[in-house]
């Protein structure tokens, strides 16, 4: 009876650490996961502010770069206005050369790339969702923009391969500060190059800026959607 007693109480014992080792367990892995939510939770707002700054960033610099399309918009407009004024004239004579060959300037925008952001999409939160949301529509509008990029492009390369190949002042057109003759300055108010400028106009501040104003826009009520979710 005594031995038995002693067994029982033996395997009381036993049992009672055993249950002791794995409450312990079981804290641990819950503070551990807890933790763990909350480093989440923190690497998803970091990168949530980092996004925030990025889409701030290239929303001016789509403000910068739609400001330098309307300059040279205007001066399409110019060369192709029947009624000039004397200083207009003057201006298109001055600008005509550059218009579809030198004087384009492209978005320089880039992709989400952070190294925490596939972490932070793991918490599945409202936030995490935005942000993933933010990162798919970034993918997309980076697509569409290069595909308009590399079509103003070859037009560009089109454009001066043309005077290259046909003309015996190209150096002109890529040295800074060279003076076209009388003679030289007459191709640019031919049919040819009037057609060329039509199009460049119609690829670049026509099309070219009407799609980053909807990029701009795009942006625009994502950085709104964000912020509200930082707010909560």
């Amino acid at each position: 009876m005594v031995e038995a007693k002693r067994l029982k109480n033996y395997l009381l014992y036993a049992i009672g650490e055993i249950i002791l080792v794995v409450l312990g367990i079981l804290i641990a892995v819950a503070i551990n996961n807890n933790n763990e939510t909350k480093k989440v939770e923190a690497d998803t707002l970091t990168v949530a502010k980092q996004i925030e700054s990025k889409l701030v960033s290239d929303i001016q610099l789509i403000s910068e770069v739609r400001t330098a399309i309307e300059v040279e918009s205007d001066k399409y407009n110019r060369y192709l206005k029947k009624d000039k004024s004397d200083k207009e004239r003057l201006e298109v004579l001055l600008e005509a050369p550059f218009l579809v060959t030198l004087s384009i300037q492209l978005l320089p925008i880039n992709p989400i790339s952070d190294s925490k952001l596939n972490e932070a999409i793991s918490s599945k939160t409202e936030l995490s969702d935005k942000l993933i949301e933010i990162e798919e529509d970034y993918n997309a509008i980076i697509i569409g923009l290069r595909l308009m990029d590399n079509t103003i492009t070859k037009e560009l390369i089109s454009n001066l391969n043309h005077i290259k190949e046909n003309y015996d002042w190209y150096e002109k057109l890529i040295i800074p500060n060279s003076n076209f003759t009388v003679d030289e300055y007459k191709y640019f108010g031919s049919t040819d190059y009037k057609n060329r400028v039509v199009h460049m106009k119609f690829l670049y501040a026509d099309g070219y800026d009407g799609m980053l104003l909807d990029v701009q826009s795009s942006l625009k009520q994502k950085l709104e959607e964000l912020r509200g979710l930082l707010r909560e």
